[in-house]
């Protein structure tokens, strides 16, 4: 698993089929900015210690959301925990992902005119399998008793923050939904738990405010 692909998949799942953006834009930067939060940490190159972010190796990922992240927690001398990290690094990312996920070739976005005048936004997958393939890893994790890897523990607790699981196209309840997701999730390591943790207390404050 590549570095930055955790976010990647967020954003897949946060679109319709036909392009559409399913959750509001504050919630979905946040859940980007989890996401590259819990790559990192799942790829060793973060860890929370004392209730703070911090670098344990700084070299480039090759991804520049991920390393423009690990420069800024590694430069940052302050006692910064997951949610503060999830609320700065939210800022713009959800243009910033669809930026660099077109320029790789991802997606491709277009804009439609609503009611012929107001243009909307829209983007899709240029290979319509990489949207199947995620929905389907969440899908068989739902339906299967065998814990998760670890990418898709963390996809489902991410996807359970955002409220996200319609977009799995599941007919089961979503009561029972929501509980295997939450069962799906709870093999977190506790670091990780702890930033979806903080992409839901974001998400919330954005709400509520």
């Amino acid at each position: 698993m590549r570095v930055g692909s955790l976010r990647d998949d967020t954003f897949l799942l946060a679109h319709g089929d036909d392009g559409r953006l399913m959750v509001p834009e504050p919630a979905i930067c946040a859940g980007l900015a989890g996401a590259i939060l819990v790559d990192l940490l799942l790829h060793h190159r973060i860890a929370v210690a004392d209730g703070r972010l911090a670098v344990l190796d700084p070299s480039p990922t090759g991804d520049p959301g991920c390393d423009a992240t690990l420069e800024a927690i590694g430069a940052n001398d302050a006692p910064t925990g997951p949610r503060a990290w999830v609320a700065w690094i939210s800022a713009g990312a959800y243009d910033r992902t669809c930026d660099a996920m077109e320029a790789s070739g991802v997606i491709k976005r277009t804009t439609l005119r609503r009611l012929g005048v107001l243009p909307v936004a829209r983007c899709l997958p240029t290979n319509d399998e990489d949207l199947v393939r995620v929905r389907s890893r969440l899908r068989y994790g739902a339906h299967s008793s065998a814990p998760p890897d670890r990418e898709t523990a963390a996809l489902a607790g991410l996807v359970r923050a955002l409220r996200l699981e319609a977009a799995l196209l599941l007919s089961m309840p979503r009561a029972d939904l929501l509980m295997e997701l939450e069962r799906m999730s709870s093999g977190n390591p506790t670091t990780v738990r702890q930033v979806i943790s903080a992409v839901d207390g974001v998400i919330s404050a954005a709400t509520y405010r």
